[in-house]
């Protein structure tokens, strides 16, 4: 390359090399000249109203294609504002790289505008995090980041320019730009441990797969379904994973989180095989017996032992792995297996049936979901938020294609506000799918005006509230706890808030309903619209998720 440029362009030159589609983020002088670069390199720069969702859309981003995110933020408070996004992004393992502004090397520790040690804490929450101070190394520097986060267990990393060296010219003649930054291969799992897995699945009666994000980040989902198929053992799916085998096979469980299908099959199973998951909030160690023998596949070998006392370990790539799986495993069937599933999912599928009246006013959340779920097919994407409103959700809500649910139970974290980044990511990643949001009242004010950014961008995005004027999780959980008439602390939220209205402000479409039988014909209007939308669902306060 020859000519002069700006030191940031050196950024969009990277990301370019290693297709980058999108920058999320808000505009500041400390980053223009990337934001500049990536604009005439055909990296669309997208303009949120808070960090926080531009941090949530690059880990939506990986969540919707498998591929890497990008962010940026301006320095201090803009970089300080993706901190939640990239605490979630790390806790999940999604592959997110942030771009971070800082105040002028002459300018450190001066109480200039917006100097603040970012480092410290940026470096606590990323897999990899570096300060550049030096503008010939800047590719050096973002071609080490992008294959941190997309290599090994992903993760988000963060990389910081001062604002002068940013701004300085370069002579790209000086400038040394690496042919990969990235390499292809992926690790096999060893032969040893490759044959006793084999062994295990030849001598299993009752197996059970649970297949978790790793599967997703190594595109893993044909080499699972052959896997599935192949040895005819019940699969769950959970977190990034979701999707990747639809829901709609004969031998899907569950969603694979404390599900009561799931816990009915693990009961009874003699052999669990755990790939690119970990056991904790949504899947507790305690649905895996002591007499329960385990394989685990994993790409952290650290991870193989951790919280479980495993039968076999296997360290590798998980799209490897199960390659190596498929070719040494006998075709087989479950057949007596299979029938205990269809039978406890028949039993779940009529208490699950009897647990509200469609006509009962104001609205049970189960008519919601179910009629939400009526109108999910292979060419939707549903996203997840709120709390309570995550749980019904989680239960309810099939997922049908890889990359095609995306939900704050994705993670451990719980980030309440994950909807509107990740919505916004999926309906770039995926124009022509719905993308449908189902949020509650409370989570929705974290992103709401994030619909000023649909608009802007032209999202159809259909979002769907559960308003119940409440922080129904959090008062439900305090409920458990107390005696007597007691007085709850600031669960409350105003009743029956037209929240529709603000959409229709910024030339969205809205509907309110109150009326059961509305509820379906209102979600279709809204979807058939062509725009921005949300129907905002008045629903019974005092119904919750079954409780753990």
């Amino acid at each position: 390359m020859e000519g002069k440029c700006r030191a940031g362009a050196l950024v969009s030159e990277i990301f370019k090399k290693e297709g980058v589609q999108y920058l999320f983020g808000i505009p500041g002088g400390h980053i223009y000249p990337t934001m500049e670069r990536c604009e005439e390199l055909g990296i669309k720069f997208i303009g949120v109203r808070h960090e926080m969702t531009a941090a949530f859309a690059a880990g939506g981003w990986a969540l919707t294609t498998g591929k890497l995110g990008v962010c940026t933020g301006t320095a201090g408070p803009g970089v300080t504002n993706l901190l939640t996004g990239l605490a979630n992004s790390y806790v999940g393992g999604f592959p997110v790289f942030a771009l971070g502004g800082k105040a002028r090397v002459t300018e450190s520790d001066r109480n200039e505008l917006q100097d603040f040690n970012q480092m410290a804490i940026l470096s606590q929450m990323t897999k990899h995090s570096r300060a550049v101070a030096e503008v010939k190394r800047i590719p050096e520097y973002v071609g080490r980041a992008v294959a941190q986060a997309t290599t090994g267990r992903p993760g988000p990393v963060y990389i910081e320019i001062p604002r002068d060296l940013m701004e300085s010219e370069v002579e790209l003649s000086a400038v040394a730009f690496q042919e990969n930054y990235c390499v292809a291969g992926k690790p096999q799992g060893d032969p040893a441990s490759i044959q006793a897995a084999l062994d295990l699945i030849k001598q299993a009666y009752k197996p059970v797969i649970i297949a978790g994000s790793g599967v997703w980040f190594s595109q893993a989902h044909q080499e699972l379904r052959e896997f599935v198929e192949k040895t005819g053992i019940p699969f769950a799916t959970r977190n990034a994973a979701r999707g990747c085998i639809t829901d709609k096979h004969p031998l899907f469980i569950s969603p694979g989180y404390d599900h009561p299908i799931l816990q009915a099959l693990m009961a009874e199973a003699d052999l669990a095989i755990v790939i690119g998951t970990r056991p904790g909030f949504t899947l507790g160690r305690g649905i895996f017996r002591k007499d329960l023998k385990i394989i685990r596949i994993d790409i952290d070998a650290a991870e193989l032992t951790n919280q479980l006392d495993i039968t076999v370990g296997i360290h590798g790539d998980a799209r490897e792995v199960l390659k190596q799986l498929n070719g040494g495993v006998d075709q087989g069937s479950h057949p007596q297996w299979a029938g205990f599933l269809n039978a406890v999912k028949q039993q779940f599928a009529g208490l699950f049936g009897q647990m509200c009246d469609p006509a009962h006013t104001p609205i049970h959340p189960v008519h919601l979901m179910n009629q939400i779920a009526q109108r999910v097919d292979e060419e939707t994407v549903v996203v997840i938020d709120g709390g309570d409103t995550a749980t019904w959700a989680t239960l309810v809500l099939p997922a049908y294609g890889p990359g095609q649910m995306l939900s704050i139970a994705g993670t451990s974290f719980g980030p309440l506000g994950v909807g509107m980044g990740y919505a916004i990511a999926a309906k770039l990643a995926h124009p022509e799918k719905k993308v449908i949001m189902v949020t509650g009242d409370g989570a929705f004010g974290y992103g709401a005006a994030e619909f000023d950014t649909l608009k802007r961008y032209g999202l159809d995005i259909t979002t769907i509230i559960l308003n119940d004027g409440l922080w129904g999780m959090i008062k439900r959980s305090e409920a458990k706890k107390a005696s007597g008439k007691a007085r709850f602390v600031g669960v409350e939220l105003m009743e029956e808030v037209r929240y529709e209205k603000m959409v229709e402000s910024l030339g969205g479409y809205g509907e309110f309903v109150t009326d059961p039988a509305e509820v379906g014909e209102a979600i279709d209007r809204a979807l058939a619209s062509g725009t921005m939308s949300c129907v905002n669902v008045i629903t019974d306060p005092q119904f919750g998720p079954p409780s753990r």
